[in-house]
């Protein structure tokens, strides 16, 4: 509601002010667009402020040792396929 607001007061409303007024007033339409403009960003700032019970931001409360080593490797099948070869002194290979 604030954008489409802010749309029509700045395209249509300040540009028939700005018509419609003497020429000595003609900074009144730059006031009004700036005025406009700046409750804008402080009304939009101020709905979409971070909130302190947000989901998104909390962490995790678990300890490091209950992670699973799962959650934190991924699998992107760089390895697939490949096996480890273990060399022996000899120069024997052992699977």
């Amino acid at each position: 509601m604030p954008v489409i607001c802010y749309v029509y007061f700045t395209r249509i409303i300040a540009i028939l002010l700005q018509v419609a007024v003497p020429f000595q007033w003609q900074w009144l339409y730059q006031l009004l667009v700036e005025g406009s403009t700046l409750a804008f960003f402080v009304l939009t700032g101020y709905k979409f402020q971070p909130t302190g019970d947000n989901p998104y931001l909390q962490l995790p409360q678990e300890d490091e040792e209950d992670v699973q080593m799962e959650q934190v490797m991924t699998n992107s099948g760089f390895r697939e396929g490949l096996s480890k070869v273990n060399k022996t002194a000899s120069g024997r290979e052992l699977l």
